[in-house]
């Protein structure tokens, strides 16, 4: 079951603590057509309901008005995308993690369940110096539920020279399919954690992007698909986790991976979704 929705008994999202916003999706189809409904607390909220690709697929905006996470902030999202439905979530810009004046932690928290098919694609998140983060990414995905998603970080607002000296970065990913955990992805990061130069970390470089495809229970991915995508997406390196889980990792220039995971999600969706895969609006904005 998904989690309900926070509720907050101050009815003004900024408080001593920081702004606490929740919003909740519900995506189920109607007729021909995926509907969306929803609702808000706080500065977290969508645009409405898009649908460029036609009715089969709705396309959601995220929207957080405040431009940022700060120091005690909290933000909660409850997602569900129900059988026979699609949907495909991202948002206009990059979620900022700002840097924090004392040791409290900005939450996130993001429950998603799927039955049908998700595309989550939101922009690059720009963790600050500075920042104490802790972010929670929980996915349930059904027998015949499919998914493409992605997660890019960068540390340190490389543009100003800036670097993630100081904070914490503790996020984790964790995935079930069908009740049973397949996936727990776990990063903590300290400000200059020696991991950001290690040869089994970061290698030097200030962003990394993971990538993940599920596949419905009843088309696995296979060796046969395993050499495909690597062939097609050599820069990720691609890894089968479970027979439902593909994985790809890649770190280096954020600019080149944004590329990189557009082009992996483009050839997945249409090689294995057998679906069109126009770039969004947003991405050229």
């Amino acid at each position: 079951m998904l989690a309900p929705v926070l509720r907050f008994a101050n009815s003004d999202p900024l408080d001593g603590a920081g702004w606490r916003a929740s919003l909740r999706l519900d995506f189920a189809r109607r007729d021909d057509c995926t509907d969306l409904r929803f609702r808000h607390e706080g500065p977290l909220r969508i645009q409405k309901p898009l649908y460029p690709d036609g009715p089969q697929c709705c396309h959601a905006v995220v929207v957080h008005p405040p431009g940022g996470i700060a120091s005690g902030d909290h933000l909660r999202m409850d997602i569900s995308v129900a059988t026979d439905s699609h949907a495909l979530i991202t948002t206009p810009s990059a979620a900022k993690w700002y840097g924090a004046f004392d040791a409290t932690s900005a939450k996130q928290e993001i429950d998603i369940e799927v039955q049908g098919s998700l595309e989550w694609l939101p922009c690059e998140t720009i963790v600050f110096d500075k920042a104490c983060v802790a972010s929670e990414i929980n996915i349930g995905l059904g027998s015949d539920a499919r998914m493409l998603g992605w997660d890019l970080l960068i540390f340190g607002r490389q543009g100003s020279g800036e670097r993630f000296v100081t904070g914490v970065f503790d996020q984790s990913v964790k995935l079930v399919l069908q009740g049973e955990i397949v996936w727990i992805d776990r990063l903590r990061l300290v400000g200059s954690d020696p991991l950001f130069d290690s040869s089994i970390g970061l290698a030097g470089q200030s962003a990394l992007a993971t990538f993940w495809a599920v596949a419905p229970d009843s088309a696995p991915w296979t060796e046969g698909h395993m050499e495909v995508v690597r062939s097609f997406s050599p820069e990720i390196a691609w890894t089968c986790l479970h027979p439902r889980l593909l994985v790809g990792r890649q770190v280096g220039c954020p600019i080149l991976m944004q590329k990189r995971l557009q082009h992996a999600w483009r050839f997945l969706k249409q090689t294995y979704w057998g679906l069109a895969a126009p770039s969004l609006r947003l991405w050229a904005t």
